[in-house]
């Protein structure tokens, strides 16, 4: 299993090497534009791992000072400074994709960013896919990362339907239990999981219907004053 540091790194190169695929459309242009958004998130969290990793090994003892020179404490600050950044980064490009595919709903449809409250619906437009009966892994992934993005919300428990829900992707079954951790965390690679999710977002971009919706700037732009 690759360690985090691995893993984030090579999830940036590939927000970059997606960036980069998209490189005849304008910088500012939503779909390049996002690339480049998540993995600046992606290199934040890196820089901050690297080097909180760099003290602590290359500083041990100054390090464990923090922590009152208990190492336990310090294994379990690493511990869940690492897994802080895991979940920050799901958040952060579920967050973002939601946003772009939700403006991107909107230009292709000529109604309010909003408007449409079923994201299910948008998933199916934009991935050109059947609500609730997904044929497409893309899809699928979008659908299971959207839940456990909720669970994080909750402290890490699942609690929308007390019948729980299971949704296959790749030929694994993800099992959320009303009331429970997803079990599947434990697998520790949901930095991979953001990573499909890179793959699946590329592909919702080069569908005939996501093709077919003009050029339009990130609203990043317009929202901080840089348009």
């Amino acid at each position: 299993m690759k360690n985090s540091i691995e893993a984030l790194e090579e999830l940036y190169n590939k927000a970059i090497d997606i960036y980069n695929h998209f490189g005849a459309l304008p910088e500012k242009e939503i779909r390049r534009k996002h690339f480049e958004i998540l993995a600046s998130q992606v290199v934040v969290s890196l820089t901050n791992l690297k080097i909180n990793m760099k003290f602590a090994l290359k500083d041990e003892k100054e390090f464990e000072a923090f922590f009152n020179d208990n190492k336990k404490m310090a294994e379990i600050y690493i511990h869940n400074f690492t897994q802080n950044i895991q979940e920050n980064i799901i958040e952060a490009a579920v967050f973002q994709t939601e946003l772009v595919l939700r403006f991107l709903y909107a230009k292709l449809t000529g109604t309010d960013v909003g408007a449409e409250k079923n994201f299910y619906r948008i998933v199916a437009t934009l991935f050109e896919d059947v609500e609730n009966n997904w044929t497409k892994d893309e899809s699928k992934l979008i659908i299971l990362l959207w839940t456990f993005r909720n669970t994080i919300h909750t402290g890490g428990i699942y609690f929308h339907k007390q019948a729980g829900d299971t949704i296959k992707y790749k030929g694994k079954d993800y099992v959320f239990e009303y009331g429970k951790a997803p079990a599947f965390q434990a697998d520790g690679h949901n930095l991979e999981l953001v990573s499909y999710l890179l793959d699946a977002v590329k592909y919702a971009f080069e569908t005939a219907t996501t093709k077919s919706i003009p050029h339009f700037d990130h609203p990043a732009y317009a929202a901080l004053g840089y348009a």
